[in-house]
């Protein structure tokens, strides 16, 4: 599991690389409503989104998925192909999803009653299966046969809210956020776990929007004072910080509005915007050199980054949670062709075969980005 300030060894005698990959928090492979989770083809944000680049892009993630990432047993990795193809994507016939949850479900009892939910030890974030699950749309009756039993999704969310423990949530709360405050609307936002306690959601929102402005506070004094920043605390949250945004989103779409949430949510809109631009040109300065795997590196943390920004962009505007302003679609087209950019090298210049061999690890992430990325383009497509 890659973690901020770990090391990533090159092999061929270059020097170890300290950011990049390493520097992502998310991730370990092994990071709604509708289809939200494989977007259909749908008019544009904007007439410019119409590209052929942008579907070209599109086709080459597809591909790429479909030769690396669609055959994986590794549970991380399904749920990034699910959440790229939708609940219906099958590997040698099976549903992903029915593999996924057969894989991932974990029992807990407390207080003599058995609840059935996802462990930490596959899906590493709270929720996060769950979230999936939601924003790819699988009914809340359908039934998994899993070796612990059979149980339908609705099951399994009940499980998970009732095993929640708010004293225990110190990981980021973006999957968490993203199915408690679709299941609890504003009006009711407030339930007790299998051990008594009281959970608010509307109080978890407002501490995760805490966090993440927290997380923001160098990228908004930069923007105000219209000069470039380094690496700092978004860099150590899941996916440099755009998870963060992206529960947050959740929250706006399922109906909260506490603590000027609307208006305090504008500024990290901004603020991922007066990214897509300065994120790149860090990671050109901080990996630099000729190495392939360093080259590479440096072409999976822009995958990430613009994927994740896309998604959060194209799924804000999709679903009506917020618009852009003439001079934000415009960035958010560069952004497109740059990714577009980023994709092509990765499929055509990088040895992916290398790195699956020499760094797993990172191989299994730049999976789990493109299916981010993949969903994030087709939201502008």
């Amino acid at each position: 599991m890659l973690r901020s300030g770990a090391v990533v060894a090159v092999a061929g005698g270059a020097a170890a690389i300290a950011t990049g990959l390493a520097a992502r928090a998310d991730e370990h492979p092994a990071s709604g409503a509708g289809s939200a989770g494989a977007p259909a083809p749908m008019g544009s944000p904007s007439a410019a989104s119409q590209s052929t680049g942008d579907r070209h892009t599109e086709a080459l993630l597809r591909e790429l998925l479909q030769q690396r990432a669609v055959a994986s047993d590794e549970p991380w990795v399904m749920a990034h192909v699910v959440l790229a193809f939708g609940a219906d994507v099958k590997n040698g016939g099976r549903p992903i999803v029915d593999a996924l949850v057969a894989d991932g479900l974990e029992l807990q009892t407390i207080a003599g009653k058995t609840y059935p939910h996802f462990g930490l030890a596959v899906e590493r974030h709270p929720f996060h299966f769950l979230q999936i699950l939601q924003l790819v749309d699988v009914p809340y009756d359908q039934r998994f046969d899993t070796p612990r039993g059979a149980y339908t999704r609705k099951e399994i969310v009940q499980g998970s809210e009732a095993v929640f423990d708010p004293t225990q949530h110190v990981d980021e709360a973006s999957w968490t956020i993203s199915v408690l405050t679709h299941e609890f609307p504003p009006d009711r936002d407030r339930f007790k776990t299998a051990r008594g306690q009281d959970v608010v959601v509307s109080a978890l929102v407002e501490d995760h929007l805490r966090d993440t402005e927290s997380a923001y506070a160098a990228i908004f004094a930069s923007m105000n004072e219209g000069k470039p920043y380094g690496r700092g605390v978004v860099h150590t949250k899941a996916c440099n910080g755009l998870h963060l945004v992206y529960g947050l989103i959740d929250a706006l779409r399922n109906g909260y509005r506490g603590n000027d949430l609307r208006s305090r949510f504008g500024e990290l809109l901004r603020a991922t915007i007066f990214r897509l631009p300065l994120e790149q040109k860090l990671v050109d300065a901080t990996l630099r050199g000729d190495d392939p795997l360093v080259r590479l590196n440096a072409d999976a943390v822009k995958l990430s980054f613009l994927g994740h920004a896309l998604e959060d962009l194209g799924y804000g505007v999709r679903f009506d949670v917020f618009k852009l302003d003439a001079a934000q679609d415009a960035a958010v087209a560069l952004a497109r062709r740059q990714l577009g950019q980023v994709v092509e090298r990765l499929t055509t210049e990088h040895d992916l075969d290398m790195l699956r061999a020499k760094v797993p690890n990172a191989y299994g992430l730049v999976l789990g980005d493109a299916c981010h990325a993949l969903r994030g383009i087709r939201y502008w497509t």
